[in-house]
């Protein structure tokens, strides 16, 4: 099944959005403890200040608790956290408050000499320590207190509500009095909700912002690529065998290999187009030459018949030509054959094994005048690199050349050896040799060394030898014959590491 294209900018977009928001929502849920910690402190912190202060202000005398009890009850409705729930109760009469806001269930309305039956709420204050006798500054204050300022949950008008609780002895009453300060419950949610819905909107308003921010940054990134490839685009409209792209010097250095490579592949493009359309030319013209002899002598027996002087002689010309076409189309197909890489596997082979057989095999079908001799240098198996068929036919290629453009009663020699780190195998003949200007120009496909009554050839032998080589990681140089006369071709062959 196909897919549909995707997006580069999307791509790299939500590549980075995705932890982008992963690390806003980890934000937000931090947001939201801290916030629910922090509210749930400060308005408990409020409450015990609250209940502190209003105690303080019933255990002032008499002439001044008139007086500073509604200055207190006051301040606490103007502050910045404004306490509005409170009860004072001496015994079961209510003193001032709300009267819903009752004392604990376990309140006494005297003294029965207990102190402290809840824990004091205390604070962590992390920049000072401030040494506090159960939550009052002064030690004298809190002498009065039978049950410091403490912290419990309730109900207050049938909502979950918090509560701060604080019980005194005041001085002229024998009854005990209990003064409460309380906050509803929902209303710290209630603030909770709202700041957490600020952070959240905050946080997706920066996430679209940075969204929108990296698609411009990507755009302005990627456009480099964006010339190329419209460079590409206008080549495509308009094909050019020698396209190249370009890219300024400002370009981004990253782009560089990306364009060399290109460059590069483009380059080799325009020379196998050009190395195909010489060797289609050259292989026509080369087949045309055995096909035209064929057409002329087939002409020559449907005109004088073939018991004819001239029949006879065009039926011995046929198979010739016939020949001909046949070994250069099965030079041709070795040739491609011989530069398809793919799947080439090196291996260790017996290098002497290979050449001493393809040796005999060439020495039983030589001509009889022709002697073909074999040498290897030490004993024992001689290990290369390489395949073993490759190898023979290689070596075969080269021995049948050399055989070929030999001398009438020349000699041929196959030495194999050892060479710096490379294991050779020299075929040596004593024949007209190659001269020194013509050893580059044989390389090239369809060449041949003009020379008067040179036996018929292609001009495709070395090409294949050298196609096959290359294949294998191997080598060929040609060197003047041993014995001063002759061509002698070289393979060197990588050696079987220890």
């Amino acid at each position: 099944m196909r897919q549909s294209p995707h997006s580069l900018r999307l791509r790299l977009t939500g590549a980075v959005l995705m932890p982008l928001a992963a690390l806003v929502l980890l934000f937000c849920i931090i947001t939201a403890l801290v916030t629910h910690d922090t509210e749930a402190t400060t308005v408990d912190r409020v409450l015990i200040g609250s209940v502190r202060t209003l105690s303080l202000a019933y255990n002032s005398p008499a002439a001044d608790r008139e007086r500073l009890v509604p200055l207190v009850i006051h301040l606490l409705r103007r502050r910045a956290r404004p306490v509005v729930l409170y009860s004072v109760y001496r015994g079961k009469t209510l003193v001032a408050g709300d009267p819903a806001l009752r004392p604990p269930v376990d309140y006494r309305e005297t003294w029965d000499g207990v102190i402290d039956r809840h824990r004091p709420a205390t604070f962590v204050n992390a920049y000072r320590e401030t040494p506090m006798v159960r939550g009052y500054l002064d030690p004298a204050d809190a002498q009065q207190v039978t049950q410091a300022a403490y912290l419990r949950s309730g109900a207050l008008h049938g909502k979950p509500a918090r509560i701060a609780t604080e019980i005194r002895r005041v001085d002229g009453a024998k009854a005990l009095v209990v003064i409460q300060v309380a906050d509803y419950m929902d209303d710290r949610a209630a603030y909770e909700r709202t700041f957490l819905q600020q952070v959240v909107l905050a946080g997706l308003a920066a996430l679209a912002i940075t969204g929108l921010l990296f698609w411009w940054a990507i755009e302005w990134g990627l456009r480099p690529m964006s010339d190329l490839t419209r460079q590409v685009d206008r080549a495509r409209r308009d094909a050019s065998p020698t396209f190249r792209l370009e890219t300024p010097e400002t370009g981004p250095i990253e782009m560089q290999p990306f364009v060399a490579a290109f460059n590069g592949l483009m380059a080799r493009l325009e020379r196998a187009t050009e190395s195909l359309r010489q060797f289609t030319s050259n292989a026509s013209h080369q087949m045309r030459t055995p096909l035209a002899v064929a057409r002329v002598q087939l002409d020559v027996l449907d005109r004088y018949g073939p018991t004819s002087p001239q029949g006879k002689a065009a039926l011995q010309d046929i198979p010739h030509a016939i020949d001909s076409l046949e070994q250069l189309l099965r030079q041709l197909i070795a040739l491609a054959r011989s530069e398809d890489q793919a799947g080439t596997q090196l291996q260790p082979f017996d290098l002497s094994e290979v050449a001493a057989t393809v040796t005999g095999e060439r020495a039983a079908q030589a001509p009889a005048d022709i002697d073909i001799g074999y040498e290897k240098d030490d004993p024992g198996r001689l290990m290369a690199m390489g395949q073993s068929t490759l190898a023979a036919e290689l070596i075969g290629n080269l021995l049948d050349n050399a055989i070929r453009y030999n001398r009438p009663g020349g000699t041929v020699s196959v030495h194999v050896g050892r060479r710096d780190d490379a294991v050779t195998v020299a075929i040596d003949d004593d024949g007209p040799g190659i001269s020194a200007a013509d050893r580059d120009k044989v390389w090239d496909r369809f060449y041949r060394v003009p020379r008067h009554n040179a036996p018929a050839g292609t001009g495709l032998g070395l090409p294949i030898a050298r196609a096959i080589a290359e294949r294998m990681g191997a080598t060929i140089t040609l060197e003047d014959g041993r014995t001063g006369r002759g061509l002698c071709a070289i393979v060197s062959f990588q050696s079987v590491p220890d």
